[in-house]
């Protein structure tokens, strides 16, 4: 692989210090509409509340450790509950912590979760039904995308942020190349066929050929057409889904991910590489990528497949365009988004469930929101003129279209089964120790799904975490 002078590289620490800003984690706030609850809480910092104290657990990088500390401040101001905000790296160590603080018998009020997490602490019995709290309105209604539920319906937790999966392209490649730019909609999105015939025409060898003309050299590739930041889950198993199979049905009822048309999509993304030749190598295990969409633009890259937490960092480029992932059998992205819960040992329980309503109102992490980093948790801030304003204004005409029609469109973002598949870190684990084999193109994704699956189902049915 050769991009003149400059070779891409995976860069993790960029990858983790992204992750955390976008609410995503490692592990495998609100003014809004007519009906919905205040930004301030319910209080005047009288003596009921000045004895308390409640304490914060998150992850977080200096600009987010900011703007955590001012609304903890904030809210302190408003209601007279002290919050004692505690920071923790996002190094992957956050559950270990949580695991030490468990076993002392000193677990925070609430804290930040990784989405891979929640089930486990859920079936641990710790953490707090907070469905009292959408039922009576002090959270407002959330994307379903990001509420997390348990096995029997109980509202755990809801995420941060409305993390999903964007195609982000170069328009000055695309100009150059003479093809059209990515649908930004939803109903538009290319299929399978128009986006690789596409690609093709982005790919070129140092000869200047294309990967569409006779004669390219894929030994002698220059800039490639397509390029994925990682192969990890949310980054992998969209195309499962849009292929019309998935991992497990949104009602946690159904396993899908030992289905034909499950195998065939996750082998149309690994045949980008292998077989198609427009895109270069990627891996489930994190050994190699091409680091942000910024850094893949820049280089050797036409279009890129990554997180809408590099929307912070394209502000202000005009050449970098966003549009909707292609189709297969229909048009989906995944989501994440670390969640926060409240913890069922926590000495003030009530005041830590309000303080909680004001941590997840979309109004109280504006200033991430505005920066493309998080995007909103909640439905009103897609369909609310005045609320998308509020948060637009400074993104990507289509970054801003891409995103609204995702958010509005029914079943349009699939639902991260790590939030609410128990087994889901076991299954992940079996998954992840030979799916680079079909990623490399060694075997077939069909080879390695019949050995793996059966082990991988008979997972799912224990219903457990443990």
């Amino acid at each position: 692989m050769k991009f003149g002078k400059r070779k891409l590289v995976m860069s993790l620490a960029l990858t983790m210090a992204l992750s955390s800003l976008a609410g995503c984690s490692g592990n495998g706030g609100n003014e809004s509409g007519g009906n919905a609850a205040p930004a301030s809480p319910a209080g005047n910092g009288g003596e009921a509340t000045k004895d308390i104290t409640l304490e914060l657990l998150y992850w977080g990088d200096d600009v987010q450790k900011k703007l955590v500390e001012a609304t903890a401040e904030k809210y302190t101001a408003e209601t007279g509950v002290k919050i004692n905000a505690q920071v923790l790296p996002a190094d992957g160590s956050f559950d270990t912590f949580i695991q030490t603080r468990l076993e002392s018998g000193e677990l925070p009020d609430i804290s930040y979760m990784g989405e891979g997490d929640i089930q486990k602490y859920n079936e641990m019995g710790i953490l707090e039904d907070i469905t009292d709290l959408m039922k009576d309105g002090s959270i407002p209604e959330k994307l379903p995308a990001i509420t997390i539920h348990s096995p029997e319906q109980k509202v755990i937790g809801v995420g941060l942020s409305n993390q999903m999966e964007l195609l982000f392209y170069s328009k000055s490649k695309f100009d150059a190349a003479g093809v059209p730019y990515p649908p930004s909609k939803v109903e538009e999105a290319w299929d399978w066929d128009t986006f690789l015939a596409n690609a093709k025409k982005l790919t070129t060898d140092t000869k200047g050929k294309t990967a569409a003309d006779s004669g390219f050299d894929a030994s002698l590739t220059e800039n490639y057409g397509i390029g994925v930041t990682a192969g990890r889950e949310f980054h992998h198993f969209w195309a499962a889904y849009a292929n019309g199979g998935g991992v497990v049905s949104p009602d946690g009822a159904e396993f899908q991910w030992d289905s034909p048309k499950s195998a065939e999509g996750i082998q149309r993304l690994a045949d980008l590489a292998n077989k198609d030749k427009v895109s270069s190598a990627f891996t489930y295990t994190w050994n190699s990528g091409i680091g942000s969409a910024v850094d893949a633009l820049s280089g050797g890259y036409a279009m890129v497949i990554s997180g809408s937490w590099d929307l912070a960092n394209i502000n202000g480029n005009e050449d970098i365009g966003v549009g909707v992932l292609p189709k297969m059998e229909k048009a989906v992205t995944m989501n994440c988004g670390a969640p926060l819960v409240v913890y069922n040992t926590s000495k003030h329980k009530e005041e830590a469930k309000k303080f909680y309503a004001y941590m997840v109102n979309p109004e109280n992490s504006l200033e991430l929101l505005k920066t493309g980093a998080w995007l909103p948790n909640q439905a009103d801030w897609y369909t609310d003129a005045a609320l998308v304003d509020k948060w637009t204004a400074d993104l990507p005409e289509s970054a801003k279209e891409t995103i609204l029609s995702y958010a509005t469109t029914k079943d349009a973002i699939v639902q991260w089964p790590a939030y609410y598949v128990p087994a889901y870190l076991k299954m992940n684990t079996e998954y992840e120790k030979s799916i680079d084999q079909a990623l490399s193109g060694q075997k077939s994704v069909k080879e390695v799904y019949d050995s793996i699956m059966p082990a991988i189902k008979q997972l799912w049915e224990s219903g457990k975490v443990s």
